[in-house]
C-alpha cells in the first residue's frame, strides 16, 4: 500500500479470525474468558459469533505449577472450529 503522506510503501499484515481474512485487530474480536482456580479458558472469534457456533479458537492457560504457565489449544490446534458454550469440556493439548 502506498502512503502518499510520507511517500513510502507500507506492508500490512493480515490474519484469519475464523471467518474473514483481515488486518489483525486484537480489540476487534469477540472474547470469552472463564477462570476456574489456576485454569483460565480463553476463546476468541469474529464479532457477533454465537457461542454455540463452531467458529471459536480456544486455549487453556494453566498456572497450576508455581512459576510456570502452560498454554494448550483445544483439539491441539489453533483452528477456529470450537464451540464456546462450555470451554472446560473441550480437550486441550
Amino acid at each position: 500500500m502506498y502512503q502518499p503522506k510520507n511517500k513510502t510503501l507500507a506492508v500490512e499484515s493480515y490474519g484469519f479470525d475464523g471467518v474473514l481474512s483481515q488486518r489483525p485487530l486484537a480489540d476487534a474480536l469477540a472474547m470469552k474468558v472463564v477462570v476456574a482456580g489456576t485454569l483460565t479458558y480463553l476463546a476468541i472469534a469474529s464479532p457477533g459469533t454465537a457461542q454455540a457456533s463452531a467458529l471459536w479458537q480456544a486455549r487453556l492457560i494453566d498456572t497450576t505449577v508455581s512459576g510456570t504457565t502452560v498454554i494448550t489449544w483445544a483439539d491441539g490446534n489453533a483452528e477456529f472450529d470450537n464451540v464456546a458454550t462450555n470451554l472446560s469440556a473441550l480437550t486441550y493439548s
